[in-house]
């Protein structure tokens, strides 16, 4: 092994962690970031915490309805046994009638194992109860969902803000390329005396001003992607960026875009905030029914049997007997002092303000789906405009520049000619994010935004 390949061997081992750091970069598209999303965002984590929970909470409600069998086992030291009073003439026909007998019933200890069975047969609010219990597992389902709707509307707005700056990067990068060849032409003219220094300088101050976008847009990027790092639920460490084609020509990079197949139909039954209002009022008119379930009777059937043992001496055998009975039990509420007609006319006073804000829903909807389809056709055609803007500005630049190269034109006129570029190019950006931007709003608001799932 000659030196000069030993000297390789060496610097590709020490640019080998810089090589392994670039290769643990992982890059994720929009739909990988919303996917990531539905399983790792903080806020739908506990949204289906919170839908597991409401099913255990139905379980809970519907075990009330099977028998409830306890079991318990006592020991007692009977310290002052119970007294019973008799009159003294009982035995003794002599005695004066204010003259009496107290005898201590049962034994100093006592032992007992008792098994109790309860069965609801008929109870109106438990009935209605477990209606409940019910529907209000189905909310937990539909907040749930609107939570991961709401989420994935977050992810796709930062998405595109990202993507956003990362096009705005590229297009700094080109100018700045190109106007570092003008540069390095003037500087050349300029040794050889065919150009000034000012124009030198100026060139310069436009450098440095890129340079200045150029760390301050960097700056801003980092703070976009830790957000969505954060948002999708990713290690704060981890090399993350997004899969995003950045395109090396401004002219031909949206050249072909045509916006995406979008379901543009709104049906305002399916949008989340209907459902969760619609099921809202089903439970206020449950609500109802089990205030109004008081006035029934509650009957349930009971068994019970007790295996009881007496003893005057801890150690000695007791006497061991057992009771048992059967029954009915009755519960009729009387009088509460006109409490359930207060607590009914509440519920249907909640019932009511929820219907109006069903109704106020509908025509929310109706209106942010007509505002999001006419913004989304307004953003398109400013952008297809700002597009012909670019091609344009393009056009005039590769005039200046060859003009100016030539010793046509002056510095002043390339400077110009190369700001009215970047701005066009910042505003074509600014406008593909607006459409961007448009799609998502007008998908959210026809309640179709889980589409981006697919």
């Amino acid at each position: 092994m000659n030196i000069k390949n030993l000297k390789l061997i060496l610097v590709l081992f020490n640019l080998l962690p810089v090589l392994v750091f670039a290769q643990e970069v992982q890059r994720y598209s929009l739909r990988q970031c919303i996917q990531q999303a539905m399983t790792e965002n903080v806020a739908i984590l506990k949204a289906q915490l919170d839908e597991s929970e409401g099913k255990q909470k139905t379980k809970e409600v519907k075990a009330t309805a099977f028998p409830q069998i306890n079991a318990k086992g006592e020991l007692y030291d009977n310290v002052l046994r119970q007294a019973f009073v008799f009159p003294a003439a009982l035995g003794d026909p002599n005695a004066s009638p204010d003259d009496y007998i107290v005898l201590r019933g049962g034994l100093q200890y006592s032992a007992l194992i008792n098994v109790e069975a309860n069965q609801q047969i008929f109870n109106q609010s438990l009935f209605t109860g477990i209606k409940a219990a019910k529907v209000s597992e189905d909310y937990y389902g539909l907040n749930r969902e609107r939570i991961e709707e709401e989420t994935i509307y977050q992810v796709a707005s930062l998405f595109y803000r990202v993507a956003a700056l990362k096009t705005q990067r590229v297009v700094l990068e080109t100018n700045q390329e190109e106007l570092q060849k003008s540069l390095n032409i003037t500087n050349d003219r300029f040794n050889n005396g065919l150009a000034r220094k000012l124009d030198v300088d100026r060139l310069r101050v436009s450098l440095t001003n890129i340079e200045t976008q150029l760390a301050t847009m960097q700056d801003g990027y980092n703070t976009l992607i830790s957000q969505l790092k954060l948002l999708i639920g990713l290690n704060h460490d981890l090399a993350f960026d997004i899969d995003f084609e950045l395109p090396t020509n401004i002219d031909s990079a949206f050249l072909n875009y045509t916006p995406g197949s979008l379901d543009t139909e709104f049906i305002w039954e399916n949008k989340i905030e209907y459902k969760q209002l619609n099921t809202q009022l089903s439970l206020y008119k449950l609500e109802r029914k089990n205030y109004s379930a008081g006035y029934y009777p509650n009957l349930s059937a009971f068994a019970n049997y007790t295996y009881q043992g007496q003893t005057n001496s801890f150690f000695s055998d007791p006497i061991w007997f057992d009771v048992a009975s059967i029954g009915l039990r009755l519960n009729i509420s009387v009088f509460d002092g006109f409490r359930k007609p207060a607590q009914m006319q509440q519920s249907r006073i909640r019932q009511m303000k929820t219907e109006k804000d069903l109704a106020f829903v509908k025509q929310q909807s109706s209106a942010a789906s007509e505002n999001a389809t006419r913004s989304f056709e307004v953003n398109y055609k400013n952008f297809q405009a700002q597009r012909q803007n670019v091609l344009l500005a393009n056009s005039i630049y590769d005039v200046t520049e060859r003009n100016y190269n030539e010793g046509i034109s002056p510095l002043t006129d390339l400077l110009q000619a190369e700001t009215a570029r970047i701005l066009a190019q910042s505003q074509l950006i600014e406008a593909l994010l607006k459409v961007k931007q448009s799609e998502i709003d007008l998908l959210r608001a026809n309640g179709n935004i889980k589409s981006l799932l697919n």
